[in-house]
């Protein structure tokens, strides 16, 4: 007996430190088996910039209409992960739920290629048409092959082109202009169709590029670069809205399903609440983010129609090397011109 002990106190010991260790995992990434569920959200961009503000308003609307069994942890700045490493962990289930732009998101569906394409969107009218409609539904089902299940997409915005070398008012006045860029294939496009130089800079070393000259522009919404204090290293912008970049927000579509029916549905419902309080709040911070632009000394130069047109045109190349199979989807981007009731030779006349 003595003999058969001592085996049987280590097996009892080695079952009770695995049962600890999955419950520890369990824990980090949320656990749903306790009267209270903790689960934990990571996105990059800052805590004040409004897609965060989002997610915030999304977890305390959450806990409210769970009466507290529901708490979600938000951690913004990085904090658990760049963009994609948070991705990959609500894929993998790690963390619940994940917040990532659009641009990031081509790995899992190429449908999102489409929302890339210059001018595609014309204003936020048409942003959440298709969002809100069957373009919207194509990505929510293509995600759920991924093993997400999408919650709600925050607003990002409109992305302007900023620099610190001199005005830009018409396409030429780009040729040979060093400029930051995501590491979106269209983007890169967009700026080799305007004569730019285009660079691909990691999010988190634009700041530093700029000031050392590695780069001399970019590309981005008046909100992001004002919370990140790139007007500090900026002279002149150009509000050209050549490209709309959204948000996704995401959560492991296993962790969504062993929900209960009532759970699922208080998430869905305050993803929803969520998304059109947001938008609100995107719309006020681009407008104040922009006075503050002026207010700091940045030179904003906004087209007129016809220059407009010019922007426009010198971007209808791209549509023409990416709007295809395996790349822009064809049928997918005429779903999102249908939805919204117009052309390309409309977009580019």
């Amino acid at each position: 007996m003595r003999k058969l002990l001592i085996p049987m106190l280590l097996l009892l010991m080695f079952v009770t430190i695995v049962l600890l260790g999955n419950s520890a995992v369990s824990k980090s990434a949320g656990s749903i088996e306790s009267n209270t569920i903790t689960l934990r959200v990571g996105q990059s961009k800052s805590a004040n910039h409004p897609v965060s503000k989002g997610i915030d308003k999304f977890a305390e609307l959450v806990e409210k209409k769970s009466d507290g069994k529901i708490v979600i942890q938000t951690y913004h700045d990085a904090l658990i992960g760049n963009d994609r490493e948070v991705i990959e962990s609500a894929q993998k289930g790690s963390i619940a739920f994940a917040s990532s732009s659009t641009p990031n998101m081509t790995s899992f569906t190429n449908y999102f290629t489409a929302w890339d394409l210059p001018y595609i969107f014309e204003s936020k009218k048409e942003v959440y048409k298709a969002i809100d409609g069957k373009p919207g539904d194509v990505i929510r089902r293509e995600m759920e092959k991924s093993g997400f299940k999408v919650i709600f997409f925050p607003d990002y915005g409109f992305r302007q082109i900023v620099n610190n070398l001199k005005p830009i008012e018409e396409p030429n006045d780009l040729k040979g202009v060093k400029v930051r860029t995501t590491n979106s294939k269209i983007e890169q496009a967009d700026f080799n169709a305007l004569g730019a130089s285009p660079t691909p800079v990691a999010w988190s070393e634009v700041f530093t590029a700029l000031q050392q000259g590695t780069v001399e522009a970019e590309g981005n919404s008046y909100s992001l670069l004002w919370d990140s204090k790139h007007q500090e290293v900026l002279k002149y912008a150009t509000e050209v809205n050549y490209n709309y970049s959204s948000d996704i927000v995401v959560m492991n579509l296993k962790k969504f399903e062993e929900l209960s029916n009532q759970q699922q549905a208080l998430i869905m419902e305050a993803g929803e609440e969520a998304m059109v309080w947001q938008r609100n709040l995107a719309n006020e911070r681009e407008e104040e983010a922009k006075q503050q632009f002026i207010d700091y000394g940045i030179e904003i130069y906004e087209p007129d129609e016809n220059e407009m047109r010019e922007w426009k045109k010198a971007t209808e190349p791209v549509w023409d090397a990416f709007v295809k199979q395996g790349v822009a989807e064809p049928n997918y981007v005429d779903l999102i011109l249908e939805t919204l009731g117009k052309t390309k030779e409309e977009i580019f006349k």
